[in-house]
């Protein structure tokens, strides 16, 4: 893979990343709690926590995907 291929890549890789963490917190504040009904507080800190851990898992490994590509390394061998 060329190099220029390669950096664009790790942009891309890295504007997935950033566009994950924005979808998260489109999600949270989309379940919040009203006071007309709906979920309740508790599990709402519950759902927002454990949804963070698989976007945020999400993330880094679009984060170190490009850190990798934009280095040159190879994905696969490191």
């Amino acid at each position: 893979m060329s190099m220029d291929i390669q950096k664009m890549a790790a942009l891309g890789a890295q504007g997935a990343a950033g566009g994950i963490i924005v979808a998260w917190l489109g999600f949270v504040w989309f379940i919040h709690p009203v006071s007309s009904g709906g979920i309740d507080q508790t599990s709402w800190i519950v759902a927002a926590t454990s949804t963070f851990v698989i976007f945020g898992l999400l993330s880094a490994v679009h984060l170190y995907l490009g850190a990798q590509l934009k280095r040159g390394a190879d994905t696969i061998r490191g």
